[in-house]
């Protein structure tokens, strides 16, 4: 999932003279970069607001691809195709001949994350650990104890999980552009005039 930060300059550039006009395109590139690194921080900040984040993985997959003089364009994006569903919404849905498990009881370590031996497929065939099929669905259950009751629902296996849009990465970035292009471009024209450093 990528949105492409670019930007019209017109209105900023009809009041220069030739002179000036020389060093729009290093000055757009460098604007534009730094706009999305803007855009990244931002996106990087509220991602705590919007998730429980058990490690940086999600944060540090908030990368952006600097513009160039020849190509006046920067992008900001997350690397992590599941993101793409958190911004937009839609179905989560198993593969072919499996199911969705959604964790219910099963055992978290202590940052709250469910370890690869507590997952299902590391379950399979391990001893008083079975799935039981009912008419409302299936689950991964676990016996307490010697006998055969009680039981303990680990994960409700589903065909599909439906998940509503929670990223706003698309408000922040445009929000973002829209406050911090007209400053950076200014910025980066005059330093690249030599009027500042």
């Amino acid at each position: 999932m990528r949105l492409r930060v670019s930007h019209d300059v017109e209105r900023y550039t009809t009041w220069m003279d030739d002179a000036a006009r020389r060093h729009v395109p290093f000055a757009l590139a460098r604007a534009l970069t730094w706009t999305a690194k803007d855009a990244q921080g931002v996106v990087q900040d509220d991602l705590p607001k919007r998730y429980t984040l058990r490690n940086n993985w999600v944060k540090n997959g908030i990368r952006i691809v600097p513009a160039k003089k020849d190509e006046p364009q920067a992008v900001v994006g997350s690397l992590e195709p599941f993101m793409k569903r958190q911004e937009e919404g839609g179905t989560k849905t198993a593969r072919e001949h499996s199911r969705v498990a959604v964790p219910v009881n099963a055992r978290r370590n202590k940052r709250n994350m469910i370890p690869k031996g507590q997952r299902p497929a590391a379950l399979k065939g391990k001893p008083k650990v079975f799935m039981m099929k009912t008419a409302s669905g299936a689950g991964i259950m676990r016996r307490i104890g010697k006998k055969r009751y009680p039981l303990q629902l680990l994960y409700w296996l589903k065909r599909g999980v439906q998940v509503k849009p929670a990223f706003g990465f698309q408000a922040n970035t445009s929000t973002t552009v829209r406050d911090r292009f007209g400053p950076n471009f200014v910025d980066s024209l005059s330093r690249a005039m030599g009027h500042w450093g």
